[in-house]
């Protein structure tokens, strides 16, 4: 169910997104995400449950829906090296034991720091 409602809060937040951004420039994309479509915006960011999972996301939120992008979640190693811990398209979920505090960071995003081992 928090997964659901994670998703349905991401979602607004990207329709939301939508409405107040036109033509946002990708700082370093692929040629097939480097123009987006017309009525289109850049939705990214995370959510997670301490303990349990971190979820990235990153998106072309458009008119007639979403456009998944390559998006990864990473965990802080030591000054200037970070772990890929997941990867995938559109969205992407690195589960832990939350064993321990580690700083991670999406795709797009700051580093944050939470209890995920």
């Amino acid at each position: 169910m928090s997964r659901l409602l994670a998703r349905g809060v991401r979602r607004l937040g990207a329709a939301a997104a939508v409405l107040m951004t036109v033509g946002v420039a990708a700082g370093v994309a692929s040629p097939a995400q480097a123009t987006p479509p017309d009525a289109c915006g850049v939705v990214v960011g995370h959510y997670e449950v301490a303990g349990s999972y971190i979820t990235g996301y990153r998106y072309w939120m458009c008119n007639g829906g979403e456009i998944p992008w390559s998006v990864s979640i990473e965990r802080y190693l030591s000054p200037g090296v970070w772990e890929t811990v997941a990867s995938g398209d559109g969205e992407t979920t690195y589960y832990c034991d939350g064993g321990s505090y580690n700083v991670y960071r999406t795709t797009g995003t700051s580093p944050f720091g939470i209890l995920c081992g």
